[in-house]
């Protein structure tokens, strides 16, 4: 059953299919909050007077004061999905719902159902329904109440329930051996659960199944001392018998075999080529039972085979060798690792070569016998006749090289390790693969602390981030931690500033014994072919770590087929990941890195395609979503090129809002590279879709280097707009001056050259600046010199724009009538131009004006009209706006349900298109519905809220008009009717402004 209540938190109630915490007055959420505490059973007028009411404020006449809020309750309950029903019983008060509707309720029955799961032996289907129960707690429970009575019902839940569910499902993943999963559930407990028995044994066990031996006898001894502190005689006796029982015995549960004290080998096993056995190792967890699953349990007396690969520095010879020594006792023939030399300045070993090296390895005197095949016979003799032999082929090259090999030695276990996926030997022996990724933060940080012997306690912060430069790559986390303990005296804080430099990240351990990264990485990348390394460079010169593919197979100066080949070529290498959706490519930082370190300086050749290719995709972007706005004269595509196209202005919005990062990064690269054509137009084609979705810094930063751009090429028309823009993007976020200072250098440079269109683009955005300042005459003054302009200069979109302008400049001065021609003007000219965007914003205007006016067929037609043309549109603002006028147009027509359903939409929508100013508007407008429907206290919340953003946004005439308000409503009871809306307070609410000014429809001018 879906879950239409919570108290795990702030308190929820589901409302038009979504479970919100915006709903009703404080009151009224603690009075619903008390009575879901126990759905179905009567709560007397005392327990929700002493669970409801702070002590600081008891309510003069408590039964009266209840009763009221009660009823606001039960009005505020009208909304929800299912309103519930609240009797008087008894002099009490009855919520009659099931308590599976409440999230408390339903975590209790599921953490029930779990417990019968453990008790049946399913400890994975236990796991699974434990952790969902525990993802109902969103925060502490009855987060919204204060009382001594809640705090103490709180500390109880959280004793018996809540840290009792976190034990359980830790005992559970225990059970089914991800001590590593267990760890973490046991990380989030505070003190003092933490330091409970029970949680201190759980911790101890995952600590000893990690084989973290060290730290689970330090974290013992830590608790030892504290129970002795504190006199906790019992607690100390029971964790030293656990302590001692698990190091007594091997853990049948640890991802990462707890290491065996030595396996001694088996009377004539041999142990050649293989690494020593790595203290601390980390993580691996699954594959280390992959490994146990396929190599210790062969099926019908097939000795299996399984290839580990990654990319370079991963770990997988680290894995091999831990696997191999942890169950070298599985194996009396004994232990042989072979390094293949797949990659790196040595020649690829042969298979004759590898026979000859088993033969040596066996005993057998390999000069007994001159022929290639009959030594390979031999060797698959003895294999046959020998104990089980665990055979490793690491540092594999290619699957031509081994497979040969594997046929050889069938008789024995093979594991294989490789860079490369050896997809076809796989295939033509049926051999399982498992891919080593790169470790997470949590695993990254216990292998660096590990082998930095003790510095990681010294500075955590520190440590915590050279853990996040090594990007989860073991060689470049045991490489950082070689150079800490190598130098002392060197801060590690110190080190970190030193190696974000790529250079000297990529240089950490080629000054030794050891390989470093360069040397590794350089490896692979020499072992490509000249297409797969062309497309790797390419991923360098991309500024963000994740790509489409058709943006790679658009940039590569090869073919589509050719750069196809390279990608699945880079994928098999494990140079680049397809990060689950088949059309994105995604590259590790640390490679990333490493690419970009490639790049030559003399050729700008690759990066100017990828420019071209997404500002040619951005043409036709912003084509699709705004094909009425201006745009700046584009640059021929390069060569081959091929740009995405949109089949609908969603699509294409969604594009630029999805890139964001990728584009905001390469629009910076292109200015750093003095690529000034590219940085100087890109921004303008992306700023209205960005808008749009309220990413107003990232438009912002992109117009200021399209300012610099244009200036350093000289470029005085591009420069004019780029500052027009600036000054429009200034008005929406609420700075004046800024916007007045960027507006002011516009329109000098347009008027200096004589650029007609820039002259009447930049004045209908200083007459909204006019506007934005209560300046109403001068703004009114300079939309009719606009709007003459326009006519005289053909300019149909800017008239619209101007005349729509205009309408609610005489709208906000309450002169309606006035603004109607205006407005149908405006609607006229986008009519026959085809702006559907300003079609729908003239449309709402209008339908506004009418409802205000009661000519509610006329608001209705308006409406519909609207609608019509938003159909398909992915245009959240306008969508928003218009839904604040039909709320208002559904409680004219006397449907408040309609009416309150349609306002809290538009909260939503505003929300989601994170514009501040649409928030306050659609705020304002909840709380006048709200208002009128008797519900004075969720009004006044609404209020409070949209004066912030007003303010926020530098706009305080509608801040103090909404702030009169609200101290109107202060002198009138509480229970009393909210004030309808003077004619001089109306401001335009619920009216959007038309394209052409990015303030309120998300366009330029």
């Amino acid at each position: 059953m879906e879950i239409a209540y919570g108290i795990l938190g702030q308190t929820t109630v589901r409302m038009h299919g979504i479970l919100t915490e915006e709903w009703g007055s404080r009151q009224a959420r603690n009075l619903l909050t008390t009575l879901l505490v126990e759905p179905g059973k009567r709560c007397s007028q005392e327990r929700l007077l002493d669970w409801a009411w702070s002590e600081e404020a008891p309510p003069v006449n408590p039964k009266e004061a209840l009763y009221k809020a009660i009823t606001r309750l039960r009005q505020s309950l009208e909304e929800t999905d299912t309103p519930p029903p609240i009797r008087a019983l008894n002099g009490g008060y009855i919520l009659d719902i099931a308590p599976d509707l409440v999230d408390f309720h339903c975590f209790t029955h599921e953490m029930r159902r779990a417990r019968k799961f453990s008790g049946d032996g399913e400890h994975e289907s236990a796991c699974e329904v434990a952790r969902a129960a525990l993802a109902l707690w969103r925060d502490v429970p009855l987060a919204c109440l204060d009382t001594e009575q809640a705090q103490n019902w709180r500390r109880n839940v959280m004793a018996a329930d809540w840290a009792p569910a976190h034990s359980f499902l830790a005992a559970e993943l225990l059970a089914v051996g991800r001590p590593d999963e267990a760890l973490r559930q046991l990380g989030q407990l505070p003190h003092p659960y933490a330091a409970e028995p029970t949680f201190v044994k759980l911790r101890a066990s995952a600590l000893y199944a990690l084989g973290q031996s060290h730290e689970a006898r330090s974290y013992v001894d830590a608790a030892l001392k504290e129970y002795a502190e504190n006199g906790n005689t019992d607690a100390a006796a029971d964790l030293q018998m656990h302590d001692a029982h698990l190091r007594g015995r091997r853990s049948a549960v640890s991802p990462e075999p707890a290491p065996r004290a030595a396996p001694v080998p088996a009377v004539g096993a041999i142990r050649i080529g293989l690494p020593r056995n790595l203290r601390g190792f980390v993580g691996r967890a699954d594959a280390l039972r992959t490994l146990d699953l396929h190599l210790l349990s062969p099926e019908d007396n097939h000795a299996p085979a399984v290839v580990v690969s990654g990319p370079p520095g991963i770990g997988k010879t680290s894995l091999a060798a831990y696997w191999a020594h942890a169950v070298a006792d599985r194996f009396p023939g004994g232990i042989l690792c072979i390094d293949m030399q797949g990659f790196g300045p040595a020649p690829a070993r042969k298979p004759a070569e590898v026979v000859d090296l088993a033969l040596t390895a066996l005993g057998y005197p390999i000069d007994h016998l001159i022929s290639a095949a009959a030594r390979a016979a031999r060797l698959r003799s003895l294999l046959r006749q020998g104990k089980p032999l665990l055979l490793i082929l690491d540092n594999v090259g290619s699957s031509e090289q081994v497979d040969e090999i594997v046929e050889l030695a069938e008789p024995c276990t093979v594991l294989l390790t490789s860079r490369r996926s050896l997809h076809a030997l796989a295939r033509r022996h049926d051999i399982p693969t498992i891919r080593l990724g790169h470790l997470d933060e949590h695993d990254s940080f216990a292998l660096l602390s590990k082998r930095m012997r003790g510095r990681a306690d010294e500075e955590p912060d520190a440590a915590h981030a050279l853990a996040r430069l090594g990007d989860g790559l073991p060689l470049a986390l045991t490489l950082l931690a070689q150079r800490a303990v190598c130098r002392p005296g060197v801060r590690l804080d110190t080190m970190l500033e030193e190696l974000r430099d790529p250079e000297m990240l990529l240089s950490i351990g080629d000054d030794g014994d050891d390989v470093g990264l360069r040397t590794t990485f350089s490896a692979s990348y020499q072992a490509l072919d000249p297409t797969a390394q062309d497309v790797f460079r390419l991923f360098g010169h991309h500024p963000g770590p994740e790509i489409q593919a058709d943006t790679v197979l658009s940039a590569s100066s090869h073919s589509r087929a050719a750069t196809r080949r390279a990608l699945e070529n880079l994928v098999a290498w494990h140079l680049v990941d397809q990060p689950g959706e088949p059309d994105r490519y995604r590259i590790p930082d640390i490679f990333h890195r490493y690419a970009r370190s490639l790049l030559p300086d003399s050729d700008p050749q690759p990066l100017r395609r990828l420019l071209s290719h997404y500002l040619q995709t951005a043409l036709r972007a912003h084509l699709t979503a705004h094909p009425y706005r201006g745009r700046p004269p584009m640059l021929p595509a390069e060569p081959g090129v091929v740009p995405l196209t949109f089949d609908s202005a969603a699509a294409a919005t969604q594009w630029a809002v999805r890139e964001r990062d990728n584009l905001s990064a390469l629009i910076s690269e292109a200015e750093r590279l003095e690529q000034y054509d590219y940085a100087a137009y890109l921004p303008h084609l992306l700023t209205d879709s960005w808008e749009r979705h309220g990413c107003l810094t990232t438009a912002t930063q992109g117009l200021a280097v399209a300012v610099r751009a244009a200036r350093a090429v000289h470029d005085v028309i591009a420069e004019a707009s780029s500052l027009n823009d600036l000054g429009e993007l200034h008005l929406i976020l609420g700075d004046n001056e800024k916007a007045r200072f960027y507006l002011s250098r516009a329109l000098d440079i347009a008027t200096e050259y004589d650029e007609t269109v820039g002259i009447l683009t930049v004045k209908i955005n200083l007459a909204r600046l006019h506007r934005r300042r209560g300046e109403h005459a001068e703004a009114i003054g300079l939309l009719r010199r606009c709007i003459d302009l326009a006519r005289a200069a053909h300019d149909p979109v800017r008239e619209g724009i101007a005349e729509q302008y205009l309408g609610d400049a005489f709208a906000d001065l309450d002169q309606r009538e006035q603004a109607l021609p205006h407005y149908n003007r405006a609607l006229h000219v986008r009519t026959v131009f085809g702006d559907t965007t300003g079609q729908i914003a003239t449309h709402t205007a209008l339908a506004a004006l009418h409802t205000h006016e009661q000519r509610l067929e006329l608001a209705h037609m308006h409406c519909r009209q609207a609608l019509a043309n938003l159909d398909g549109c992915d245009d959240l603002t306008a969508t928003m706006k218009l839904g604040t006028v039909r709320a208002r147009l559904a409680l004219a027509d006397g449907n408040a349900r309609e009416a309150l359903r349609l306002s809290r939409h538009a909260v939503v929508l505003a929300r989601r298109a994170h514009t501040a100013t649409g928030q306050a508007r659609a705020l304002e407008t909840l709380g006048e519905i709200l208002g009128s429907l008797r519900n004075p206290g969720a009004a006044i919340e609404a209020w409070t809220e949209a004066i912030a953003f007003f303010r926020g946004r530098g706009r305080d005439i509608k801040a103090d008009r909404l702030q009169a308000r609200l101290d109107e409503i202060a002198e009138v009871d509480v229970d009393g009717l909210i004030p309808g809306a003077r004619k001089d307070s109306e401001d335009t609410v619920g009216m959007p402004y038309p394209p052409g000014a990015r303030d309120d429809a998300n366009s330029k001018g």
